[in-house]
């Protein structure tokens, strides 16, 4: 059946009326100059000009010559090749591995279905791609990290197109570690998909011997310095009543080693190992039981997981007991800028009724806490100019609990704080390290500005800003920095207690400063008042000022930190984990400061991403909670090594982090099983309306395809116009017939 059709849409009516209308047009054109010309001449000139309007009309409608072709072809036939590493493995008589069977028989089978078959090969192992020639096999390694059936079968549906109805044969050991199901992905690719066996359940050997570890139990998170857990799973078939060492490795490095048992039973056996992780960043852990003489598959005695070792956020409780400047420094040029910090503030607005500030998410704060779990949640206490009385005996003995077992206490100066708060003799003042004096001890109001001693000057709180103070050396080495309005009285230090600053006029060096060890925490006392004037008065004149580094070396020395504090643009990032499963995110953080090293909410962030497949760059936001927090989440499809930089504007810096590495897909996932699976290959073959054999039976599969020539319809489409030439020879056309009529002396 032969059809004629419009580009533009148009009816073929249409394209005759408009040719009928030019030509008649054309014919009442020349009428007139039919008399001045002779016969020929005219029916030159006419030629010509029909022949040009032919050419525009046909480039105008552009008509489509179109009808079916009757065509017998092959019918297509799909081989699906397992490349992943497990197809490497030996479980056969004849020492070859199951990558080799397949291979030899594949062969076999293309020389003897070549003449009537279209034939495909698609490799896969975590993706798949389509092969050009059978030769591709040889010299061909499996070593795939990751084994997806689900994009073979996709891709075989892909590769012909379902109306030819073409035939899939899957030749793999049926071990699937990616995403999707491929059970579920055969029975809706509308293909016939048989699927092929290769390999052996190894456990049905009773001469089989293996030694494996197939599990590690390990957090994504560790916390530095603290004790942590990690479980191995080691199995032994064949080998019960056997001793075994089993080693935990960090990077490589052996840090701890233990020996198991081996029992009958079939299942693992757990082996623990703890430590404490002294090293920020990504581990890579390992747990390795050493090979056996009779053992042919050694790929499965080590597995690996990897976390991440960061240190414990530090929490903060800050109770004030009257609305000062202080307070107002503290909460809202320090706390609320340190991105390192998590803080709940209570405010004293009438007797026992407090404002709470907060920046840690799910906290319902509205008095002072009295029971430990919630005093638990924090590491650092700050008590400001609030009296004794407002702390129950029952708050004040949890309180001094919670920092005998590691967390830190402060207590600032204030006419209701130290000895004029009544906190000597208290449980709480007993644990500082001064003794505080009566209520009658008063106040020292002239201005002072603390003088260093050289145990502060050597002191981690007093890092890097201990030149903006005198010390018995002289005057500060940085000058400028604005006295203090006075500060509150205090008898002495407690024998043990380290003086860090004086009263640099006082005869008896009173205490500024002051802190100690109480078991596992640690205590200090600031008396002076106060330090809002450190920050507001050289921030007025553009001036470096130390306030926000000593207050963040107070706070993280109290918490067990020792890190010191910079006054500089910087930007971290880091991710949740240290490895990920394919499709699982990855979530990206990134802490950027600005130049004054507070935490900042106005940086453009981006996560800049190069892993196995394009590159990504990802807009990271921000995020609820302590300043200066970014976050952005990135999907890896496939398995494979990712690399992320994060970079940051801030103002008219540049800043970039450190490169971040994360695993996508488990270390030797390929060797995590080793049977072969017979019971996923028949189900994908069952889902697909196909069948199952094994490789050695394979064969008898081959001889039963259909080998029918297919019947199709091609439709053939031949345009009736060529632009490119199609308007040249109009112009030849137009310029032959002005050469024409000017030879024929008319206008």
């Amino acid at each position: 059946m032969f059809e004629l059709t419009l580009e533009l849409g148009c009816s073929v009516a249409v394209m005759l009326g408009v040719t009928a209308a030019a030509l008649v047009l054309t014919g009442l054109f020349y009428y007139r100059a039919y008399g001045m010309l002779r016969r020929r001449q005219w029916q030159t000139l006419l030629a010509l000009r029909i022949v040009a309007i032919v050419l525009v009309v046909l480039l105008l409608f552009r008509p489509v010559f179109s009808y079916y072709e009757e065509l017998q072809e092959k019918p297509p036939l799909v081989f699906l090749l397992d490349t992943s590493a497990s197809m490497s493995i030996s479980d056969d008589s004849s020492g070859a591995s199951r990558f080799q069977q397949a291979c030899s028989q594949l062969e076999k089978w293309w020389d003897q279905l070549k003449g009537d078959f279209r034939l495909h090969l698609i490799a896969f192992s975590e993706r798949a791609a389509p092969v050009s020639r059978i030769s591709f096999l040889a010299g061909q390694v499996p070593d795939g990290k990751a084994t997806s059936l689900s994009a073979a079968l996709q891709a075989a549906a892909q590769e012909v197109p379902r109306r030819e109805k073409p035939v899939a044969i899957l030749l793999s050991d049926g071990i699937h570690n990616s995403a999707r199901n491929p059970i579920d992905v055969a029975g809706k690719l509308g293909i016939v998909v048989h699927t092929v066996g290769v390999g052996a359940s190894l456990r049905n050997n009773i001469s089989y011997r293996d030694l494996q570890v197939t599990g590690v139990d390990c957090p994504d998170r560790l916390m530095l310095n603290n004790k942590a857990k990690i479980t191995g799973l080691v199995e032994g078939i064949g080998m019960g009543g056997r001793v075994v060492k089993a080693v935990l490795e960090d990077e490589g490095k052996p840090i701890q080693e233990t020996e198991l048992t081996l029992d009958d039973v079939e299942g693992s056996q757990p082996v623990e190992f703890e430590f404490r992780p002294t090293v920020k960043g990504r581990h890579t852990y390992t747990v390795r039981v050493p090979a056996i003489a009779e053992e042919k598959i050694t790929e499965n005695n080590h597995r690996s997981a990897v976390a991440m070792v960061v240190e414990p956020g530090i929490r903060v409780l800050y109770v004030e007991g009257t609305l000062r400047g202080e307070y107002g420094a503290i909460v809202d040029r320090f706390l609320a800028k340190d991105p390192d910090l998590e803080f709940c503030s209570l405010i004293q607005t009438r007797p026992n009724v407090f404002y709470t500030r907060t920046n840690m998410e799910g906290l319902q704060l509205k008095t002072i806490p009295s029971d430990a779990q919630t005093l638990g949640k924090f590491d650092v206490f700050i008590i400001g100019d609030l009296d004794s009385s407002y702390f129950k005996p029952q708050q004040q003995q949890l309180l001094i609990e919670r920092v005998r077992a590691g967390a830190g206490l402060v207590m600032l100066g204030g006419y209701h704080a130290l000895g004029p708060g009544g906190y000597a003799g208290t449980p709480i003042g007993e644990i500082l390290p001064v003794l505080l004096g009566t209520r009658e001890i008063g106040q020292v109001d002239e201005p002072l500005l603390p003088l260093v001693t050289p145990e502060g000057v050597r002191h981690p709180i007093f890092a890097n800003i201990a030149g903006f103070f005198p010390t018995r050396g002289g005057a500060p080495k940085e000058p400028g920095l604005p006295d203090l309005d006075g500060c509150t009285r205090l008898e002495a230090p407690r024998p043990g207690a380290s003086v860090l600053a004086i009263h640099p006029t006082d005869p008896k060096q009173m205490p500024i400063l002051a802190v100690q060890p109480v078991e596992k925490g640690r205590t200090g006392v600031f008396c002076g008042d106060t330090t809002r004037k450190w920050q507001q008065g050289p921030r007025a004149l553009d001036q470096q000022s130390p306030f926000l580094q000593f207050w963040g070396q107070m706070v993280r020395w109290l918490a067990g930190r020792s890190t010191a504090v910079e006054a500089k643009a910087s930007i971290a990032g880091s991710t949740d984990k240290g490895s990920y499963e394919p499709e699982e995110p990855v979530r990206i953080a990134a802490v950027v400061r600005d130049e004054k090293g507070e935490g900042t909410a106005e940086a453009k962030v981006t996560a800049k991403v190069k892993g196995p497949g394009p590159a990504e760059q990802l807009a990271m936001t921000v995020v609820p909670g302590p300043g200066g927090h970014y976050a952005a989440a990135l999907v890896p499809k496939v398995a494979g090594r990712y690399e992320i930089v994060v970079e940051a504007r801030v103002g008219e810096l540049t800043l970039t982090s450190e490169k971040l590495v994360v695993e996508v897909g488990r270390v030797n996932l390929e060797f995590e099983k080793l049977d072969m699976d017979e019971k996923m290959l028949a189900q994908i073959a069952a889902a697909a309306k196909g069948r199952y054999y094994h490789l050695s039976t394979a064969s008898a599969l081959i001889d039963q395809l259909d080998r029918t020539v297919q019947q199709n319809k091609k439709l053939v489409e031949q345009p009736l116009f060529w632009p490119g030439w199609y308007w040249a020879l109009f112009v030849g056309v137009l310029s032959v017939e002005w050469a024409l009529r000017r030879r024929f002396q008319l206008r």
